[in-house]
């Protein structure tokens, strides 16, 4: 609810209200989906308000229907994905043991429980971890919607050790470029993996990209529709300008047309991309390290942090960070480097 202060905002197909009293916030879910309910419900939240009374219903609603609540309210403020995913980790891990549990009876053990089972199950603490991302991200919308008043239990996450993750490095990208040339089934997919690797583009952003975004003249292109909700505009380098050029631009609006001019379904790319790899031994780069790939080249070029973090679209220059991964050969020149200036090489 960005940029929403005061009053009833639909979220979904249900309304949403927000208010202030004595400089504290009230906020939440009304749990209706006409406006004439919704009004009813913000008065009768207010009145609680001012009279002091709690406004926490007498009874909190199951996991389950948390969920439920969860992906009806983020219907259409989240991505598919995101959707997908918080879904998946309720449906797998905790719906069959907590499913008919009420969410204000959830204790710091069933918890720690379903993550036990997690790892039992051969998954990863990074995996197990997700679990607890999930748990919060549930139990603060239960928060916020007002079916209680703070979240009963505080789960630290496991401590992983980070490892390093695969990237196509400086001295190994024009063997791929040649690889995806050489091996994918399409040429749209050789040149939508050029353009993840060329401008750091999501792969739905490849996907949607349309022919009304580029400006020829500058020689760029501007998301226009992206997950950070803002557009960020991309000079196209004279390789991948030349690469998107073989793309036949009257058959429809996106410049890679799936059947029927309609677009093409995501991880298209994907098993071209994992068997080039494979063969030439690059780990599991899938089409999102792609973009970490660009990150960490430009940040081996020497390319300001600031202005990677532009081009990814990121808000935080800490998630920025997160993308860039250091290459052997990049910490053995800076190693080297210092040696000279302290006149030890």
């Amino acid at each position: 609810m960005a940029g929403f202060k005061n009053g009833l905002q639909k979220v979904g197909d249900v309304y949403h209200y927000c208010f202030r009293i004595n400089r504290k916030q009230f906020k939440g879910s009304t749990r209706a989906h006409d406006l004439q309910t919704a009004k009813k419900v913000l008065e009768g939240k207010r009145q609680e308000a001012l009279l002091g009374k709690p406004s926490v219903p007498k009874e909190a609603p199951t996991f389950a229907a948390l969920v439920q609540d969860w992906l009806t309210a983020h219907a259409r403020t989240t991505s598919a994905g995101h959707r997908q995913g918080v879904e998946h980790i309720s449906r797998m891990w905790m719906t069959p043991h907590l499913g008919t549990c009420r969410i204000d009876q959830v204790t710091q053990g069933m918890i720690l429980e379903a993550r036990s089972r997690m790892l039992e199950a051969g998954r990863s603490m990074a995996t197990a971890n997700h679990l607890l991302r999930v748990v919060k991200l549930l139990w603060n919308h239960a928060v916020a919607s007002g079916f209680i008043e703070s979240i009963p239990f505080k789960v630290k996450p496991l401590r992983v050790q980070k490892k390093p993750r695969p990237v196509v490095p400086a001295s190994r990208v024009p063997e791929f470029l040649a690889a995806i040339d050489a091996k994918s089934h399409a040429p749209q997919i050789a040149v939508m993996l050029k353009v993840m690797l060329g401008l750091g583009m999501r792969e739905s952003e490849v996907l949607g990209m349309r022919w009304e975004w580029f400006d020829v003249a500058r020689r760029t292109y501007t998301i226009g529709k992206a997950k950070g909700k803002e557009a960020r505009v991309l000079p196209v380098p004279n390789w991948l300008w030349d690469a998107l050029q073989t793309m036949p631009n009257t058959i429809s609006e996106w410049v890679f047309p799936g059947v029927g001019g309609r677009r093409h379904h995501p991880h298209f790319c994907r098993g071209d991309l994992k068997k080039v790899c494979q063969d030439l031994g690059l780990g599991n780069v899938t089409q999102h390290r792609l973009r970490a790939s660009f990150a960490s080249l430009h940040a081996e070029a020497g390319t300001p942090i600031t202005e990677i973090q532009g081009m990814l679209g990121h808000k935080n220059i800490a998630t920025t960070m997160i993308y860039v991964e250091t290459s052997l050969e990049a910490k053995r020149r800076a190693q080297d480097a210092l040696g000279q200036k302290l006149g030890l090489a």
